[in-house]
């Protein structure tokens, strides 16, 4: 099992809808997915924030989810109430979160290879289209399933449009809520 560093959980965070001055106190005690957009006008960071927010509404054991932005406070109050009000979210303009991640910047083919294309006709076929690029343009997402330092999973983005099957995650039941019954419980 790999740990998260203790650079990361200390370091000091700005944001929306937080709790905590570091990272590390807005982490709940149970399993958390982190998510590591690459900027706010990228066309993919608004596909992963638009089905994140529809699989937290419609699945009940859906865990809470903690963006991470490479742009001001202000840039994703901006973004955040446009796209998912009740969203946290953490500004890192400098990356620091994003290189304690080890999240680094993509090459040709991660930015702009045919898998690229294809991905960005999905994300349009779902109502998704490009905005304002930021400044980290080759910034590659991430994707993390963390209970406090503890790493439980991770997606290693293949290219920019790569897109994790987010019912998979781990303890993660796609029953939607109308048909939940908390008498009878999954196996």
């Amino acid at each position: 099992m790999k740990f998260l560093p203790k650079e990361f959980l200390s370091h000091p965070v700005e944001g929306r809808r937080l709790i905590g001055t570091v990272l590390g106190e807005n982490l709940p005690a149970k399993p958390v997915l982190l998510i590591f957009l690459r900027h706010l006008g990228c066309i993919f960071c608004r596909e992963t924030v638009a089905d994140l927010r529809l699989m937290a509404e419609s699945i009940p054991a859906f865990p809470p989810i903690l963006f991470i932005y490479p742009d001001t406070a202000r840039d994703g109050e901006e973004f955040f109430q446009r796209f998912w009000p009740e969203a946290s979210a953490i500004g890192d303009p400098k990356t620091i979160l994003f290189r304690l991640a080890d999240l680094q910047d993509g090459g040709f083919l991660e930015l702009a290879g045919p898998e690229v294309w294809v991905s960005a006709l999905r994300a349009i076929t779902k109502g998704n289209f490009y905005g304002v690029q930021g400044p980290h343009l080759l910034q590659m997402p991430g994707a993390f399933l963390v209970l406090k330092d503890r790493i439980l999973w991770k997606h290693t983005y293949r290219h920019i449009g790569d897109h994790p099957d987010w019912t998979k995650l781990p303890g993660c039941t796609p029953i939607p809520s109308e048909d939940f019954d908390p008498g009878i419980l999954p196996a």
